[in-house]
C-alpha cells in the first residue's frame, strides 16, 4: 500500500508538474510531493507507520482542493 502511494505521488502528481506554466507553483508542490515521497519510503523501510496519518492528511487535503475548482479550470487542453 506504501509503494503504490510513492508510486502514484512520483509518477503521478509529480510527473504532472508543469515548471514552465506554473514554475513558483510547480516548485512548491515538488517540494512537498518529495517531503511525502521520502516520509512514506521512511515509514517503508522502519517499519514504523507513526507519520502516515500526516501524510494521509496533506493528501486530502490536495484532493478536496482539487474538487473545489471549477471543473472547466481543471480542464487539459490539447493543443
Amino acid at each position: 500500500m506504501i509503494s503504490k502511494a510513492i508510486n502514484i505521488i512520483d509518477n503521478g502528481l509529480r510527473a504532472s508538474l508543469d515548471f514552465e506554466k506554473g514554475k513558483g507553483i510547480a516548485e512548491e508542490m515538488e517540494m512537498l510531493y518529495d517531503y511525502m515521497s521520502r516520509t512514506l519510503l521512511e515509514c517503508n523501510l522502519r517499519n514504523n507507520p507513526d507519520a502516515l496519518p500526516h501524510v494521509d492528511e496533506l493528501l486530502m487535503n490536495l484532493a478536496n482542493t482539487w474538487k473545489e475548482i471549477d471543473p472547466q479550470q481543471k480542464q487539459v487542453k490539447n493543443v
